[in-house]
């Protein structure tokens, strides 16, 4: 961004401050005139539209409440018409109490002064209420109400049977007041209508409300005035021409208009207007743009004298503060080119407070430090000259020890490990190099005579393994053949395990079978065990239940015999009933004699005759029943004795089955005594199976690791073979290389002689040569 800034603006202006401020000043005071100039429109027309919102707003609010008015009225009068029709229909029908409607009607409704019942075709009011001045058609206002009467009745006719026609406002001779009249007809015929007449000015006077700074007028829908907060108007006047046409509005919205600017006697007016949908009448507001606009215009010129202030602010501080800050800027530029320049005497302004005298004393301040720099500066140029020589002498001094050096370590690379550098030197850095210089060579000195003798023990011990090796080499021939022949023997061990194995796996399968036969066994015993168990059980409870058959025998033989008791004595029964059958039959025959008798007499002996009779046959039936009854107790006495002598066989068959019961009973207590041991020892004999089975699983595991470890045993001792074998090679080859080794020591110690040391090393013995030597050890003196 800042460098398109710079592209478009010319160098000459970006080099000059001034210039850069003045126009900035003036760029801030044009954003600052346009933003005035944006506020100041667009906050007129926001409270242009706030007052068109409030009249529109007051106007509608209050063209409802009138419309609200008619329809209520209009609602009225078809209550008022179906009340009179209902009235009609009743028998008791009378004028009077129409008038009382017509009254309630009149002292209910506002604005309502009169209301008529009658003929509207020729205006003759049958019954009234309400203002006297319209009570009688031949009044002063009859000539007046009978137009509107036929207009409003017209309306109602042309309407349906249950509309409410409305006339359009008029005037009562001699008042200013208008009215408008209400009808409608009753049951359908024109002949017979419903009048209500309302005062329009009343309404207006109710529902208009007063504007704090305007005035509210109600017209019709032919522009005329009908009711107004003014107090001088003239009522049916055409308020057109006060500026209440809402044709001419500015705005319109649906049934409300407004009209910013309206001229009415030399007066600007702001007009807004609603128009009812129940009565085409139109509330409008009007105030005086002067009252509507004050504060538009309060707040533009506000806005005006704001933008004023701040121009005129800038100007001021664009004449003070930019012109100071400019003169004082050039006098710091002047002053920084002068300093450039090399002027470090050159004056720097710094009276100032502020940051530009900040940014003053700061050049000030620098020129000083600038000032002390050059002097140090020259300074460290003479210190450096100094130096310079110094180093010069001693780079001479360094270059002389260095060829000193150089010779030294010739006769050392010569062979000369005797000879050392001079440390006595001006530089400590060569001093430090020679003191190192001569203790790496005392080391080396020391290594040299460490190897030297080092070489003559290496060709002492190498004469000595020679011989070692050679030695070793037969054991491990000797080794070699042992180990063949324990590899041998080693195979034998393992065929012999694998046959072991072989045989405790197959006596394993044995004793895992035995086992599982034991084992079938002890549950076919435990079986058994059980059963003899339910045996005994069983045969006790057989015990039980003979038990009870033979008391119940026994309870049996004890009913027979109370049987036998009872049929003795229905014998004897049957005895007696006998002995009766045959006294009744000797009455049946004194019977029949007496009846021969008197049969034989004059008298009647039906009578006896046939009672007679009748005792015979009774006595005949009770014989007959008395024998069929002692047949039968014969067959049961003879059945009751078999019974008798079966239960009581019985009883004594079961006491010997009871004995018998009880001694198999015993007989199965002691089986499954045998059982239970037999089946505690089958048990004892399956565990000893099972324990001898791991047992041989164990053994044949073991035997089976034998044979791992003897196959590995085998295959060590082959492995141990091949490493004899293999040692043997290597010791003859160890043989040969120990051999090359003594030829090796002995190079060595020929070219060690080709160097000079102190303390020549002694001749090495033979035990020296076995002693181990590490180098950095001194030699044996």
């Amino acid at each position: 961004m800042g460098s398109i800034i710079r592209r478009l603006v010319p160098g000459r202006l970006r080099r000059n401050y001034a210039t850069k401020f003045f126009l900035g000043l003036l760029l801030v005071t044009a954003v600052a005139g346009g933003v005035g100039g944006f506020v100041y429109v667009n906050a007129g027309d926001q409270l242009q539209d706030a007052t068109e919102d409030e009249l529109t707003t007051t106007a509608s609010l209050q063209r409802d409440q009138i419309d609200e008015w008619y329809r209520g009225t209009t609602s009225n009068m078809q209550s008022l018409r179906v009340s009179v029709s209902t009235m009609q229909g009743q028998p008791e029908y009378s004028g009077e109490a129409i008038g009382n409607a017509l009254s309630a009607t009149v002292e209910r409704r506002e604005h309502v002064v009169a209301a008529y019942y009658g003929d509207s075709r020729d205006g003759e009011l049958e019954i009234t209420s309400g203002d006297q001045r319209f009570m009688k058609i031949g009044g002063a206002g009859a000539g007046t109400l009978r137009e509107p009467i036929r207009k409003a009745s017209v309306q109602a006719m042309n309407e349906s049977g249950a509309a409410v026609g409305s006339t359009a406002p008029f005037q009562i001779s001699g008042d200013e007041a208008p009215y408008m009249l209400f009808a409608t007809t009753v049951n359908g015929n024109r002949n017979e209508t419903i009048f209500l007449v309302a005062d329009v000015r009343s309404v207006g006077e109710d529902y208009l409300l007063d504007h704090e700074s305007g005035t509210v007028v109600l017209t019709d829908a032919e522009g005329r005035a009908l009711a107004s907060t003014e107090e001088n108007y003239t009522p049916l006047a055409d308020a057109n021409t006060a500026g209440y046409d809402p044709s001419a509005a500015d705005t319109r919205d649906g049934d409300t208009a407004f009209n910013s600017r309206v001229e009415v006697d030399g007066q600007a007016y702001a007009v807004g207007s609603a128009v009812g949908e129940s009565v085409p009448w139109t509330v409008a507001t009007r105030v005086p743009t002067s009252d509507a606009y004050a504060l538009q215009h309060a707040i533009s010129n506000q806005m005006l004298v704001l933008v004023a202030l701040v121009v005129a602010s800038l100007g001021i501080l664009g004449m003070t503060l930019g012109r100071n800050t400019v003169g004082s800027v050039r006098e710091l530029s002047d002053a920084a080119n002068r300093l450039q320049d090399g002027d470090l005497e050159a004056t720097v302004p710094t009276e100032r407070s502020d940051e530009i005298g900040d940014l003053g004393r700061a050049f000030d301040d620098m020129r000083a430090s600038l000032r002390e720099r050059i002097q140090e500066v020259e300074r460290a140029r003479t210190n450096a000259e100094a130096a310079r020589q110094e180093a010069e002498a001693m780079r001479r001094h360094l270059e002389r020890k260095a060829d000193a050096y150089e010779a030294t370590m010739t006769e050392v690379a010569d062979g000369d490990l005797t000879a050392r550098l001079d440390p006595d030197s001006r530089s400590d850095a060569m001093t430090s190099v020679a003191e190192a210089t001569n203790r790496m060579l005392d080391a080396i000195e020391g290594t040299v005579a460490d190897a030297k003798s080092f070489a003559a023990a290496v060709e002492a011990a190498s004469d000595s393994a020679a011989e070692s090796t050679t030695e070793v080499e037969r054991a491990s021939e000797q080794v070699t053949e042992s180990i063949q022949e324990i590899s041998v023997g080693a195979d034998r061990q393992h065929d012999n395990l694998q046959s072991v194995n072989v045989e405790m796996e197959s006596l394993s399968t044995s004793t895992e079978q035995i086992a599982a036969t034991t084992n079938d066994v002890a549950e076919r015993a435990e079986a058994t065990a059980k059963a003899g168990r339910e045996g005994r059980e069983a045969a006790e409870d057989a015990i039980a239940g003979m038990e009870d058959v033979e008391a119940e025998s026994e309870e049996a033989v004890e009913a027979i015999e109370a049987l036998e008791a009872e049929m003795a004595a229905i014998d004897e029964l049957v005895e007696f009933i006998a002995d009766v059958a045959n006294q009744t039959n000797m009455l049946a025959l004194n019977a029949n004699i007496e009846a021969s008798r008197g049969a034989s007499g004059d008298g009647d002996g039906k009578g006896f005759a046939v009672v007679a009779q009748e005792v015979k046959d009774l006595a005949q039936d009770t014989q007959d029943a008395a024998a069929d009854v002692e047949e039968r107790l014969e067959r049961i006495r003879a059945e009751t004795d078999r019974t008798a002598a079966e239960v009581r066989a019985t009883k004594k068959q079961v006491a010997a089955n009871a004995e018998d019961v009880r001694a198999a009973a015993g007989a199965l207590s002691t089986i499954a005594k045998q059982v239970d041991r037999t089946n505690e020892g089958v048990q004892e004999i399956s565990a000893a199976t099972e324990e001898q089975a791991a047992s041989t699983e164990e053994v044949v595991a073991m035997v089976e690791e034998a044979t791992t470890i003897s196959e590995e045993t085998s295959a060590e001792a082959e492995t141990v073979a091949a490493a004899a074998e293999e040692q043997t090679a290597n010791l003859s080859d160890v043989s040969g290389r120990v051999e090359h080794l003594a030829s090796q020591a002995r190079a060595l110690s020929e070219h060690l002689a080709a160097f000079d040391v102190g303390n020549e090393a002694v001749d090495v013995d033979a035990d020296a040569a076995a002693v181990p030597f590490q180098f950095g050890e001194s030699p044996a003196k």
